[in-house]
């Protein structure tokens, strides 16, 4: 079963012969027929019960959820969860650059229930795509992205900021697809960008794999009134690497981030919105990029 978000894959492949694949509802718009060109390959077997993988140097461990371990042959990926005990449901050790895996998962766990695999359960395909994008890809970003017209909008917000509250507001407005509310990719295209909607929604449940080309950037701020405010570049690379997922564990993933998104703010108009949870905002918005200096410079 393969994967694909803004043009880059993940396949699954069970190492047994039967096992049957499945995913849910949220993954089967991004599902593809072929792994294409540009694809981390996962060859998953099944054990029994836990048992501790070979040990690395803990590049990023979340105290919990999931590790990442550099070994002497790539990475080394661990889930852990109480529900299964104190040893992973899920180890895949990758090459260097994450395009060949190979690993186990417990069977009775969340991604094997007897003859069933499910190989796209959170958030091991987010952990996949972020050591991707690092490698030179993109950066995702916390973020509503949206398709209006075949213009990409941007509205990034950390959480509780009105991404999805946003993200229903426009989806009333005719010519609308909303790309995501709450993960965005963003990827650059010669000399211009693209966003992209990823799986991964947010409250409002907005998902599809579409995209389109990155036209303006709003940071999301609720007040009083609907205002538009210029920022400069040094805060707009500031403000959207506080709303972006760049791999922390990777020095040069994180310096291909600021220098990703330091290009982007001398392309594109980043700006504040400060806005009311009301269509006026989305009105505001429209305003802003119709007016003679809101399109993308180019």
């Amino acid at each position: 079963m393969v994967l694909e978000v803004a043009g880059i894959g993940l396949e699954v492949r069970p190492a047994e012969e039967g096992i049957r694949l499945v995913t849910d509802a949220v993954h089967q718009p991004f599902l593809a027929t072929d792994a294409g060109g540009d694809c981390t390959s996962v060859v998953l077997a099944s054990v029994p019960s836990p048992r501790p993988p070979r040990k690395g140097r803990t590049l990023f461990d979340t105290g919990a959820v999931w590790r990442l371990e550099e070994t002497s042959d790539g990475h080394l990926l661990t889930l852990r969860s109480p529900l299964y005990g104190n040893d992973p449901y899920l180890a895949v050790e990758f090459d260097p650059d994450y395009g060949v895996g190979r690993g186990e998962t417990l069977d009775g766990g969340p991604h094997l229930l007897g003859e069933t695999m499910h190989p796209f359960v959170y958030p091991f395909d987010e952990v996949v795509y972020l050591a991707r994008l690092a490698r030179g890809r993109g950066v995702l970003v916390h973020a509503c992205g949206l398709s209006w017209r075949g213009r990409g909008v941007l509205l990034l917000g950390t959480s509780g900021a009105g991404k999805s509250t946003s993200a229903r507001l426009w989806a009333q407005k005719s010519g609308v697809t909303v790309l995501s509310d709450d993960r965005i990719i963003v990827r650059r295209e010669g000399d211009r960008y693209r966003i992209f909607g990823t799986p991964w929604h947010g409250d409002a449940g907005y998902e599809s794999p579409g995209s389109a080309p990155l036209d303006a950037v709003f940071v999301l701020e609720q007040a009083p009134r609907n205002r538009v405010v210029d920022l400069t570049s040094a805060s707009a690379v500031a403000q959207m690497m506080v709303r972006a997922f760049p791999a922390m564990w990777d020095h040069g993933g994180l310096e291909f981030a600021v220098r990703f998104l330091s290009e982007m703010t001398g392309r594109l108009p980043v700006r504040r919105l400060q806005f009311l949870p009301e269509m006026s905002a989305v009105d505001c918005v429209v305003q802003a990029i119709d007016a003679p200096d809101g399109i993308a410079r180019r």
